[in-house]
């Protein structure tokens, strides 16, 4: 038996919810962390480099 089918429901959406919080949480750190390393750069260089990481959108 997995170790989730052992939760009662309020505790599988408790542990979802904190997985959620945690996955939002890396991807505003990673954003963050984007954003300061391209201001680094000169800015001429930014845009093109965000292009090239990040692709056209």
């Amino acid at each position: 038996m997995a170790a989730f089918e052992l939760l009662t429901d309020a505790e599988a959406e408790e542990l979802l919810r904190l997985f959620r919080g945690v996955r939002d949480n890396e991807r505003r750190a990673l954003h963050r962390a984007i954003d300061a390393a391209l201001s680094a750069m000169p800015a001429p260089l930014r845009g093109a480099s965000r292009r090239i990481i990040f692709g056209e959108r």
